[in-house]
């Protein structure tokens, strides 16, 4: 893992989102086609989201998020943030 990711951890593009991913997949020590399977997905799905391939959904829905004013946090489900 380059880098260590703190939650909250603010994804402002899909390139955050997908490092974020990425980096707790690997600290769980779950492997791209193990997640896969778990998922109902393909690991090229994994992997394109992984390294920040964007879409045109996902490149909406951040329009959308700046738009109103709104910040996107990804937390595990343990952890809630009251901001």
């Amino acid at each position: 893992m380059k880098e260590k990711i703190g939650y909250p951890y603010r994804v402002r593009q899909v390139k955050y989102l997908g490092r974020a991913i990425q980096y707790t997949r690997k600290s769980k020590k779950i492997r791209q086609s193990d997640l896969a399977d778990i998922t109902g997905t393909s690991v090229k799905f994994i992997s394109d989201v992984e390294r920040g391939k964007e879409t045109i959904q996902m490149d909406k829905v951040f329009v959308l998020l700046r738009a109103l004013g709104l910040k996107l946090y990804v937390t595990p489900d343990s952890i809630e943030t009251e901001k």
